[in-house]
């Protein structure tokens, strides 16, 4: 359970500050809850991430709305953005900066949009505003993020890259009436970018070509996300 017990740990790390309608009390036992005590009967299974645990028996029948609490980012601490001169970067670990305000509300601002894009287009369920009868909670956000991409630029006007950057995908699937965690996730990848011909590389990047990297990235997780839920509430409403 070592991996679950990181895995919760992260999601509470990202300050998933925003509230929920249930019950007072549910939801204060589930913030007050060892990571070992909301997890403790969850199994690992094959599923559309590569960490995902589920409540054996758990069943979606019933579920036609989804609530999202909130987002959070948390980023990682590499210190502060400095100046470069290179203008190549390889997806090395050597080559990470830190992101400044202004590229964390930029960089939560594609990813907000991105999501938004995804779950509009669910067959089975509907994005709700409170919560309700046949209601269920998606808790997650992107933890350990870093970049790639130099915040200054010094020299010369171009700068290729292979990566931009990497995120952990966290989520909690919440059972809205009793708090109970029916399943989580995680998975971490890196924000690939695409060159001229749809594949991956090293290729010259831009501010737009960055930001297409990452709505890519972030509506092909939103995505894979929305199908698994549409597929289990589909499933589980024809039994």
């Amino acid at each position: 359970m070592d991996n679950l017990r990181n895995l919760i740990i992260i999601t509470c790390l990202i300050g998933l500050a925003a509230g929920v309608a249930w019950a007072a009390e549910e939801e204060q036992a589930a913030e007050n809850a060892e990571p070992s005590d909301r997890y403790k009967e969850l199994v690992k299974e094959k599923g559309a991430f590569q960490e995902t645990w589920v409540l054996p028996g758990a069943s979606l029948k019933g579920v036609n709305k989804v609530y999202l609490w909130g987002a959070g980012f948390q980023y990682r601490d590499v210190g502060p953005a400095k100046r470069t001169r290179s203008t190549m970067s390889m997806s090395s670990s050597k080559n990470e900066f830190g992101i400044s305000e202004e590229g964390r509300q930029w960089f939560e601002e594609v990813v907000g949009e991105a999501f938004d894009a995804e779950f509009s287009k669910a067959k089975n369920f509907e994005i709700v505003d409170e919560i309700g009868p046949d209601t269920i909670i998606i808790r997650g956000g992107l933890a350990d993020i870093v970049s790639k991409v130099p915040p200054e630029f010094v020299g010369r006007s171009e700068i290729y890259l292979a990566s931009v950057g990497a995120a952990t995908l966290v989520l909690e699937v919440i059972d809205a009436e009793t708090g109970t965690v029916l399943a989580a996730a995680a998975e971490r990848r890196g924000i690939e970018t695409l060159n001229a011909r749809g594949g991956m590389g090293m290729v010259q990047t831009n501010r737009a070509s960055i930001r297409g990297d990452v709505s890519r990235w972030t509506k092909n997780l939103a995505r894979r996300l929305r199908d698994a839920l549409d597929k289990a509430i589909k499933q589980d409403n024809k039994a």
